[in-house]
Formats: C-alpha cells, sequence, structure tokens
C-alpha cells in the first residue's frame, strides 16, 4: 500500500481575541496520500484554511504533530520549516497573488530565484511549466491581460515550476466562474496524476468534489467525514 506523504497526528489550534479563546481544530488525525487530488470541505468557519496552513507549515499548531514525507516539520526551527517549504511545497491562493508588473514568465520564473536558479534555466523552466498549463503562447502577457481562470493557472505553473511533491490550494475556485473553476481543479488533479505529487485543496464549492479522489468534511474543527471518490460517486 502506498504510504501517505502528510500526516497530520491529534493538531489543535485554538485564537483568543481579548478574553474569548476560540477552538477552530480539534484533535484532529489526517492521512494524506500522493498522486491524488484530496478536497478538504466544509461551511465557512469550520477551520479549513487554518487546517491547510498547519498542514503546510504555515501556522504552528498547539498541539500535536505533522509529520510531512518524513519530516517532523513543527520539531524544526522556524528557519528550517521555511526551507522545508521552499524545497518541497507549493502553494495555491484563492486570490492569485501575482505581480502586475511582471510577465507571466517572469511570475512563475520568481521561486527559482530562491532556488538558487537564474537566468536562462530559470525562464525555459518557467516556459515549460506554463505549457504544461496551457499558456505557453501566453507566457509574455501580464496579469491584467489575462482573465481570472488564466490568471489562476499561472499560480499553479508557479506552484509546479519547483517540482513540488506538497501542492496546496486554498480555495483555488472562488473567485472563477464554473467553468474556470473545472478547469482549474481538473489541472490539479492531473498534477497529482502525473507527477505523483500529493494536492491538498480546501473548497466550499460542491461542483468540484467529483473532481476529487478523496473528500475530508471539516466540521467545527472536526472532521467528521472522509470518503474516497470512485467513478464521481462517493462511496462509504
Amino acid at each position: 500500500m502506498t504510504e501517505p506523504t502528510l500526516c497530520a497526528r491529534s493538531i489543535t489550534k485554538s485564537f483568543t481575541t481579548g478574553k474569548v479563546t476560540q477552538q477552530v481544530i480539534l484533535e484532529s488525525t489526517l492521512e494524506v496520500f500522493p498522486s491524488e487530488l484530496s478536497l478538504v470541505v466544509g461551511p465557512s468557519g469550520s477551520g479549513k484554511s487554518t487546517m491547510l496552513s498547519i498542514l503546510s507549515g504555515l501556522m504552528r499548531p498547539d498541539a500535536g504533530r505533522v509529520l510531512a514525507l518524513g519530516e517532523d516539520i513543527w520539531s524544526l526551527s522556524e528557519t528550517e520549516v521555511d526551507h522545508f517549504r521552499l524545497q518541497h511545497c507549493g502553494f495555491v491562493f484563492q486570490g492569485f497573488n501575482l505581480f502586475n508588473a511582471l510577465t507571466a514568465n517572469e511570475n512563475v520564473m520568481l521561486p527559482m530565484q530562491y532556488l538558487g536558479v537564474h537566468g536562462e534555466e530559470a525562464r525555459a523552466l518557467a516556459q515549460a511549466a506554463l505549457d504544461e498549463v496551457g499558456l505557453g503562447p501566453r507566457s509574455h502577457l501580464r496579469p491584467m491581460e489575462l482573465s481570472g481562470g488564466e490568471k489562476q493557472r499561472v499560480a499553479i505553473a508557479r506552484a509546479l515550476v519547483k517540482a513540488p511533491r506538497l501542492l496546496f490550494a486554498d480555495e483555488p475556485t472562488s473567485a472563477l466562474d464554473s467553468t474556470n473553476g473545472e478547469i482549474v481543479v481538473a489541472l490539479l488533479k492531473r498534477i497529482a496524476r502525473e507527477h505523483g505529487t500529493t494536492v491538498l485543496g480546501v473548497t466550499h464549492d460542491p461542483r468540484l468534489l467529483s473532481h476529487a479522489d478523496r473528500v475530508i468534511q471539516l466540521e467545527d474543527g472536526r472532521i467528521t467525514r472522509d470518503d474516497r471518490v470512485i467513478n464521481s460517486n462517493v462511496m462509504h
């Protein structure tokens, strides 16, 4: 059986505002596997984005462990966690997070600079990533010249360019119409299949669930359902 590449063990997270403490994640345990698109779903405020942040090394839990690629990431120093994310993780956000002054190719090149890859090598890798998401002929355009769906595909190419083993997507289709949302989620699934990448996303869009290999329901900080999807039907 395939080994999980991402494991949460009894993770807990709360936030305190003034005298009020809100438990956001409660004793949650989860395993995520390579070559699969796994989607975390749940109502607004259920803790989806918080869980994704904890699993991806962006937010430290109050308790529990996260094992990513066999590394107990929250036992590492902040610098070591940053290095782990740079080396192994790709991120796609709902707001695209592109630089308007840069072309699509230049936006995709950015992560390579932090990995010490520059010049023509970085440009060629960025072009290959844009080709893979179907935007090769538009790589010279800036974000203002692209549609919302195209911007999100540039963001996916930027995450893909460094060949991450873990790819995290936070509401990647929420700013898109249904057609472009379908294109984006199908692309994430293809990346999981063809690259062997572990792709974990959060969404509130029920239209996307049939594309997932696995659907994880989160309610009030707890995992209430964990289903594998086969032939677009949820199996219990």
